[in-house]
């Protein structure tokens, strides 16, 4: 691969595996705004988050099931068009209930270009291989995803919410495009005949790898931790701390930083440590990270600076655990890397939905619902660990 198209192909990868979390992450801080505006209860606001999550957790199955028969570029422009119908009624929408719809209908789409840009990924390498590049993608994904909160808090300050889903629906404009472009290296390796009634056997075929089913837990797991903390984080440091906006953002961005370093970190431990002793360190800093959360809702006074310790040590966790988890599940996987790899989306993202839906149940007046949360998460992350598996 020459370099001019590693750098395109690098750019096909951050755009595809981006654009849905930044859909997820980027109306954070308009979170408290939008139950102002539309006279509704925080509550109602949060679920937003949770639905799109579980539009996105099940049709990336279909998606990469079927891109194993047409190929990941045909899915992915089908993919980010039916997102893009979804992000235009949330530009529009008159009422909350227009935009949970739209929130639907946006992870519906965004379901399959997740999972295919992974799917991507493993045509073209595995192994350690796929850790490193997946390590030092995600020191620029994490970056370009942690933008889009500073972006949205800016945009909140001086515009308004609506704007922040008019400049998303231009990025997913921007995707369909890149989509079109991309020349589709799987089209070799596809199998021959559709049978849509064996999408099911097929992924039951994947899930029964205990390899892949253990990493991809872990994965999950970390995942449920983020988005459960997103579900509170603009309530705990607008609503409760009283920073604008555009701070929240700054704040945000701030704290990218220190999730790229731990994945830097990560990609360089890989020459010295096996995967799973990395794992094992995510999950003991995760359990530090619950405990503390634990601490702040009950001894350690609620504070800007408390808080920002509590995120970088989640931001330290989850970074030992995403690349190092991916790598692994995907290394037993053989044939039909598309339902794999749609198998492994659906599953985090559903588990995400389960927890950011349960979070959004509770009035957020402190860090407590986070903080159990996170401890049960912590315990079934331990549980996890101690399956052995014989390769």
């Amino acid at each position: 691969m020459s370099d001019q198209s590693r750098y395109k192909f690098l750019l096909f990868i951050i755009v595809t595996s981006t654009i849905g979390q930044i859909a997820a992450e980027i109306y954070i801080p308009s979170l408290p705004y939008i139950s102002h505006d539309f006279l509704i209860s925080n509550s109602l606001t949060q679920l937003s988050i949770a639905v799109f999550l579980f539009g996105m957790a099940v049709p990336g199955i279909f998606f990469g099931y079927i891109s194993d028969y047409f190929g990941r570029r045909k899915i992915l422009i089908l993919s980010t068009s039916i997102s893009s119908v979804g992000t235009l009624m949330c530009v529009v929408a008159p009422n909350i209930y227009v935009l949970i719809i739209g929130r639907l209908i946006q992870g519906l789409g965004f379901s399959g270009v997740g999972s295919l840009s992974r799917a991507i990924l493993r045509d073209r390498m595995s192994g350690v291989e796929l850790a490193k590049f997946a390590s030092n993608l995600a020191v620029i994904t994490v970056l370009v995803i942690d933008v889009s909160p500073f972006f949205g808090g800016f945009l909140q300050q001086y515009f308004g919410w609506r704007p922040i889903f008019a400049i998303l629906l231009c990025y997913n404009l921007f995707a369909i495009y890149i989509s079109y472009q991309f020349k589709d290296d799987s089209s070799a390796e596809l199998n021959e005949q559709l049978n849509l009634g064996r999408i099911l056997h097929s992924a039951y075929d994947v899930i029964k790898d205990k390899t892949f089913f253990k990493y991809n837990m872990f994965s999950a797991l970390t995942y449920a931790v983020l988005m459960s903390y997103l579900a509170v984080a603009s309530f705990l440091f607008e609503n409760k701390i009283g920073i604008s906006p555009t701070e929240f953002g700054t704040t945000t961005l701030g704290l990218s930083f220190v999730y790229m370093l731990g994945t830097f970190t990560n990609g360089r431990l890989l020459r010295h440590f096996h995967m799973d002793q990395l794992i094992r360190n995510g999950v003991v800093l995760m359990w530090v990270t619950a405990l503390y959360c634990l601490l702040i809702a009950t001894l350690i006074p609620l504070s800007y600076w408390s808080l920002v310790i509590l995120v970088v040590l989640i931001y330290l966790s989850s970074s030992a655990l995403f690349a190092n988890s991916s790598a692994q599940a995907f290394s037993s996987v053989g044939k039909s890397v598309g339902v794999a790899s749609a198998l492994y989306s659906s599953v985090q993202v559903f588990v995400a939905a389960v927890f950011s839906a349960l979070i959004s149940l509770f009035h957020v007046h402190s860090t407590l619902p986070l903080a159990g949360i996170m401890l049960i998460l912590c315990v079934l992350m331990t549980g996890l660990f101690a399956i052995k598996i014989k390769r």
